[in-house]
């Protein structure tokens, strides 16, 4: 079984996390979280939030245990880059490129986990009969009474705002 999670468009440049990659991959999850829950660089932080967070999909989603998994993939890709300008002496500019990052996570069981067979027990006719719900009377939808005499129509206007100022053309 595969458990994956991914951080998108991650303000961080890609070139910045490539290296702790390299360490972690095949590793078992424990001792890699272990790792990385110290880290001081802004790169293994969120390596850690990653990996902490696919192995929380793990446990909740799938029922595997922390113990039993490791990191089969992790990769870094790039995301789109922010223009921004850089302005310069004498009038000119230069473009600077706020890089971000695509995180992806594949965790993998190392010894798989077989599921005990679970019989569902068969509705049988009778008891469909037995259960099934008395109908109930729909209830009517009523609509609203509508008044014989038309509602006469407000004047619109600026209401209890006086006006101040009366704008003149030329005089």
């Amino acid at each position: 079984m595969q458990v994956t999670a991914s951080a998108k468009f991650v303000r961080i440049s890609p070139k910045k996390v490539r290296p702790f990659l390299k360490d972690l991959r095949g590793k078992k999850v424990m001792p890699v979280l272990a790792a990385l829950k110290f880290s001081t660089t802004k790169s293994g932080q969120l390596l850690y939030k990653l990996i902490h967070s696919s192995v929380a999909n793990a446990s909740n989603n799938y029922n595997l245990k922390a113990d039993n998994l490791k990191v089969k993939t992790l990769t870094v890709d790039d995301g789109p880059r922010f223009r921004r300008y850089w302005y310069r002496s004498h009038g000119s500019a230069d473009l600077q490129l706020k890089r971000t990052a695509h995180i992806k996570v594949v965790l993998e069981e190392v010894a798989p986990t077989t599921k005990p067979a679970v019989a569902k027990p068969k509705a049988s006719a009778e008891t469909k009969s037995k259960v099934a719900a008395p109908s109930t009377p729909e209830i009517e939808k009523s609509t609203p009474i509508q008044s014989t005499t038309p509602e006469a129509k407000k004047p619109r206007g600026r209401g209890r705002i006086k006006q101040i100022f009366t704008r003149t053309t030329h005089k």
